[in-house]
């Protein structure tokens, strides 16, 4: 059984090229990132007195048993 021929040189080319698309990505996901933030730190002035924190309302109450005598 011969073995398959491994191009070593396209896979070589192949990982340059997805690393360098990945970096690429992660440059404009970064900036957009940056962007963004700097708009939303001058679109909303920062707040002094936070809203209220909403507490859930306490579990109702069970009834209390009624006791039967049973004479």
């Amino acid at each position: 059984m011969t073995q398959r021929r491994i191009d070593k040189e396209r896979i070589e080319r192949a990982d340059r090229e997805a690393k360098l698309a990945i970096e690429a990505e992660r440059v404009a996901r970064s900036a957009k990132t940056e962007r963004l933030r700097a708009q939303r730190l001058l679109a909303a002035p920062p707040v002094d007195k936070p809203a209220p924190v909403k507490r859930r309302r306490a579990a109702p109450k069970k009834p209390a048993r009624k006791i039967i005598e049973v004479d």
